[in-house]
C-alpha cells in the first residue's frame, strides 16, 4: 500500500473545509463536531473509502401522533440548569412539533450506547429543553397531545447538559398525575416502544 504523504492528507483536509455549506450549521453543531473527533474522522474515512458517496443511516422516523406549531424561544441559560451545557442544537425559531422513534418496526427496545449512535444524525432537528417547557406550560391547549399522557414519554435529546460528578442528561416529558412534566434522563439510558423523539419541522 503506497503511503500517503502529509501534503496529500493536508490538501485533502484543506479542501473538504473549503466546500462545506458552513452558512448551514451553527456554531453548536460545529462544537459537537469538534468534542466528537474521533467518531467523525471515522465517519470522513469511510465516506473516504466509499468513494465520497455519503451513506448516513437516518433511524428517525415519524410516528404521527401529533403536530404542535411552537413559537420562537431562546436556548436555555445556564442559571436555569442544573449544570453546565454540552451540547444545544435545539432551534430557537418557530417550528412544528412532530414525534418520531429511532426503533425499527417491532424492535422493543435498544440500549442507550446503541440510542446515542442512532440518534446522532438527527441531533440537527431535535428540540431541546425549552420546547418541552412550553409544551409543559401549554399543555392544556392541545388535546391530542393531553389524549397521548400516559402512553409515551417524550425525549427533547437537543439539549444535553453535564453535572459536576460528570453525568449527562437529556430533558423529557413524562406523566405525572394528570400532567405532562419535564424532568431529566441519564445518559446512556435505553430507549423503548413507548418512546417518542420531539422533532421539527421548522
Amino acid at each position: 500500500m503506497s503511503t500517503i504523504s502529509v501534503e496529500q492528507r493536508f490538501a485533502l483536509l484543506a479542501k473538504l473545509g473549503e466546500n462545506m455549506d458552513w452558512d448551514s450549521l451553527t456554531p453548536e453543531q460545529v462544537q459537537v463536531g469538534i468534542r466528537e473527533a474521533k467518531r467523525a474522522g471515522a465517519g470522513v474515512t469511510a465516506l473516504v473509502r466509499n468513494g465520497f458517496l455519503a451513506q448516513v443511516e437516518d433511524f428517525l422516523r415519524e410516528t404521527g401522533e401529533v403536530c404542535i406549531q411552537i413559537p420562537a424561544l431562546a436556548r436555555a441559560t445556564l442559571a436555569e440548569l442544573m449544570g453546565r451545557i454540552e451540547r444545544d442544537t435545539s432551534p430557537i425559531n418557530a417550528v412544528t412539533l412532530r414525534l418520531g422513534t429511532i426503533l425499527a418496526l417491532h424492535e422493543p427496545r435498544i440500549d442507550g450506547k446503541e440510542y446515542g449512535r442512532r440518534i446522532m444524525p438527527s441531533l440537527h432537528a431535535s428540540l431541546g429543553y425549552q420546547q418541552a417547557c412550553w409544551l409543559a406550560e401549554h399543555q392544556n391547549e392541545f388535546p391530542e397531545f393531553m389524549a397521548l399522557l400516559g402512553k409515551f414519554y417524550i425525549d427533547f435529546p437537543g439539549l444535553l447538559i453535564t453535572q459536576g460528578d460528570g453525568r449527562k442528561y437529556f430533558p423529557y416529558l413524562f406523566q405525572s398525575g394528570k400532567r405532562w412534566d419535564v424532568a431529566w434522563r441519564c445518559v446512556p439510558t435505553p430507549y423503548y416502544q413507548y418512546g417518542r423523539i420531539a422533532f421539527f419541522n421548522a
